[in-house]
C-alpha cells in the first residue's frame, strides 16, 4: 500500500491545486483505507469548496469528479457512512446538477456520481439519475448503475422505475432498465411492468426478432420479460421467443408459458435437462417453477453431471460465445488429489466446437470437473493423455488457491509427481 503523508482533504486540495496532478494517483493510498467520521467531515468539506466545476471535469489521468465521486465506495465506518450520506450526497447533487450543464462533459464521471447517488439511496438523486439516462442512453455502465437499484430491498427502485415509464429509456439503457424492471416484478417491487405497454411491447418484438447473435442477450432479457406481459401480446411474443435460435430464449419463454399454467414449457424443459449443453440451466428454470420434480433422474447420473457443469463452465467463461456442438466422457477416476487433500472421483471431457478454427476446422479441447471446473485452453490439448491433463489441473489449482506447494513453473510433469501418477 502506497504511504500517506497528507491528511485526506489536503490530499485532495494539493491534487487540484496542481494542472498537472491526478486526483485519481493522489488517492490511490486511499484506496484500501476505511474512512472514520474525521476523514468525513473532512472530505465534504472539500466538495462544498468546489465551484468551478470545469476544473473538476478537465481530462487528463482520470477526471477529478470521477475520483472524488469514488470516495464514497471506500470502506467507512457507521458514523462516517451516515455523515456522507446526509452531507456528502448533497454535495454530489449540486456537483451533478453543475456538471451535466457542461457541453462535451464526460458522461463515465457524471454515471459514477449516479452509481454513488443509488448506493447511498439519495432521493433527491433519482431525478439526476434519470436526467443522465436520458442524455447519456448508450453508456454500458448503466448496467452497474441499475444494479444497484436492482439489489434487494432497495427502497427506490419502485420510485426510479416510475422516474423512466415514459418514455422508456432508449439504446443500451433501454437493456439494462429492462432488466432491472423483470428483477422488481419477480420480486413484486412493481405490479405494472414498465414494457407492458404498446411502447414497450414495440420494443421486446424488436430484440426477439434481431437475428444477431451479438444482440442475444438482449432477446434474453425480453424473453424473460414475458410473465409479466398481458395475455394478448404475451401470446405472440412467446410463439416469437420459442423460434428465436437462442436456446437460453427458448428456455426463458418456456419458463414464462409454465409460469402461466402452460404444461408444453415444462415439457420443454425437462427435455433440456437431458441435453449436457443445457441442463443446468433448464434445471434451474424449472426449480425457478417450483417444479424440481420434472427433473429426469438422468440428469443427476454422475458422468452426466460432470458434462453438464464443463458446459455451463465453457459458456459463461468468456472464451467462447455458448456451450460446446458435443462434448463426451474422455476419463474418469478417483485420484488422491493434492489441491484438496482428499480423495476424490475426477472426470476429464473432450469438447468440440464445430469450425470454430480460423480455417474451418472444428476446435477441440479437454476440460475437468470434480475439483474447481476449468478448461486450460491452449494447455489441455485433446492429444495430451489423461495423466498428463490431470497433472496441468493439479498445479493450475495449487497456483489459483495460493498453495504453498504450487510449483515455481506449471506442468504436466510436475503435476504428475506430486499426484503420484
Amino acid at each position: 500500500m502506497a504511504r500517506r503523508n497528507l491528511s485526506l482533504s489536503e490530499t485532495i486540495r494539493t491534487a487540484l491545486a496542481n494542472p498537472g496532478a491526478s486526483l485519481a494517483e493522489a488517492l490511490e493510498p486511499w484506496e484500501d483505507t476505511e474512512l472514520t467520521l474525521p476523514d468525513a467531515e473532512e472530505f465534504v468539506a472539500v466538495l462544498r469548496e468546489q465551484t468551478d466545476v470545469k476544473r473538476l471535469l478537465t481530462p487528463g489521468n482520470g477526471v477529478p469528479l470521477q475520483a472524488l465521486a469514488q470516495l464514497f465506495q471506500n470502506e467507512a465506518t457507521d458514523d462516517a457512512t451516515r455523515f456522507l450520506r446526509d452531507r456528502g450526497t448533497p454535495e454530489l447533487v449540486r456537483l451533478f446538477d453543475l456538471a451535466i450543464a457542461v457541453p462535451g462533459v464526460d458522461p463515465e464521471a457524471l454515471l459514477t456520481v449516479c452509481k454513488m447517488l443509488a448506493v447511498y439511496v439519495s432521493q433527491p438523486g433519482l431525478e439526476r439519475v434519470a436526467a443522465a439516462v436520458r442524455r447519456f442512453p448508450d453508456e454500458y455502465m448503466w448496467e452497474v448503475v441499475f444494479g444497484v437499484y436492482a439489489e434487494d430491498g432497495h427502497p427506490l427502485v419502485g420510485t426510479f422505475i416510475d422516474q423512466l415509464r415514459e418514455p422508456l429509456p432508449s439504446d443500451f439503457a433501454a437493456v439494462a432498465f429492462l432488466d432491472l424492471a423483470n428483477t422488481a416484478a419477480r420480486g413484486g417491487t412493481v405490479t405494472a411492468h414498465p414494457f407492458d405497454t404498446a411502447e414497450g411491447h414495440t420494443r421486446l418484438e424488436a430484440w426477439l426478432a434481431d437475428s444477431d447473435a451479438d444482440n442475444f442477450s438482449y432477446a434474453r432479457s425480453a424473453a424473460a420479460a414475458l410473465p409479466f406481459i398481458s395475455a394478448a401480446a404475451r401470446n405472440t411474443l412467446t410463439a416469437l421467443a420459442m423460434d428465436h435460435p437462442d436456446v437460453g430464449v427458448q428456455m426463458e419463454a418456456a419458463q414464462a408459458g409454465a409460469s402461466r399454467g402452460g404444461t408444453a414449457g415444462l415439457t420443454f424443459l425437462a427435455r433440456l435437462c437431458e441435453d449436457p449443453r443445457y441442463s443446468l440451466a433448464a434445471q434451474q428454470h424449472l426449480r425457478d417453477l417450483d417444479r424440481a420434480d420434472r427433473i429426469p433422474p438422468t440428469a443427476a447420473e454422475p458422468d452426466f453431471e460432470a458434462q453438464a457443469v464443463m458446459c455451463d463452465w465453457l459458456a459463461h467463461a468468456g472464451e467462447f460465445t455458448g456451450p460446446p456442438t458435443h462434448i463426451e466422457l474422455f476419463d474418469t477416476r478417483e485420484l488422491n488429489w493434492v489441491p484438496t487433500d482428499d480423495r476424490r472421483q475426477v472426470w476429464l471431457l473432450r469438447y468440440t466446437y464445430t469450425g470454430l478454427n480460423g480455417d474451418g476446422t472444428d476446435f477441440v479441447g479437454l476440460g475437468m470437473v470434480g475439483s474447481i471446473p476449468a478448461a486450460l485452453i491452449g494447455e489441455a490439448r485433446a492429444d495430451m493423455s489423461p495423466e498428463d491433463v490431470y497433472g496441468l489441473h493439479c498445479c493450475w489449482e495449487l497456483e489459483v488457491t495460493d498453495d504453498p506447494r504450487a510449483p515455481d513453473r506449471r506442468s504436466a510433469k510436475a503435476g504428475r509427481e506430486l499426484l503420484g501418477i
